[in-house]
């Protein structure tokens, strides 16, 4: 998904330019890169309706700047107020080309297992992996296909699709989902077990 905002310059830095900024309807940023951190700001309901599409910190973004032509960059910090959940100011991260950057990258299931299905339960024990790569590899999110996952089964991080050329921050080949046996399976199973010995 493509997602663009633009941007505009924003005067001066401090407590009052930003609150300025936002009873103006803008969310205070900086755009960060090559050493050096711009002010800018964005527009409020434009940056929402951006987040609320399912925006990630591994999501690439064509940030459009006033006057300037256009550059890629990553929302990676989003800072909110801790009572109203409004967007207060937001870091936003240039990307380089053949640079490599380090992001999260979320981990998500699709598909509804047969092991659930059967009476199990999905345990997802990885939700993001933390990763260095090149802007050319850069992946949104790692989708798994749990369909065909019976209980018992588990899906390691070696069977994810991974780009070749991505650093990843995290040493062996942990599990990152499994069906296991949820209570009222292991429950019937002593049942029947109790049934077939009376018999």
């Amino acid at each position: 998904m493509e997602r663009t905002i633009t941007a505009t310059k924003r005067d001066g830095r401090g407590k009052n330019v930003a609150r300025r900024s936002r009873v103006a309807g803008k969310i205070p940023a900086n755009l960060i890169g090559s050493g050096k951190a711009e002010a800018v700001e964005l527009d409020a309901k434009d940056f929402d309706k951006m987040v609320q599409s399912g925006l990630r910190q591994s999501s690439e973004i064509q940030l459009q700047m006033d006057g300037e032509g256009s550059v890629k960059v990553l929302a990676k910090e989003i800072q909110r107020h801790p009572v109203s959940g409004d967007i207060l100011h937001v870091d936003l991260y240039r990307i380089t080309a053949g640079q490599k950057v380090r992001v999260n990258v979320p981990v998500e299931t699709k598909g509804f297992a047969r092991g659930v299905k059967a009476g199990g339960a999905l345990e997802h024990y990885i939700r993001h992996l933390k990763v260095r790569t090149p802007p050319e590899s850069l992946k949104e999110k790692i989708e798994v296909d749990i369909t065909n996952l019976q209980v018992g089964g588990q899906i390691h991080l070696q069977d994810l699709d991974i780009p070749s050329d991505w650093d990843l921050m995290m040493k062996g080949n942990p599990i990152i989902c499994k069906i296991a046996q949820s209570r009222m399976t292991v429950m019937s199973g002593q049942d029947s077990a109790e049934e077939s010995a009376e018999s």
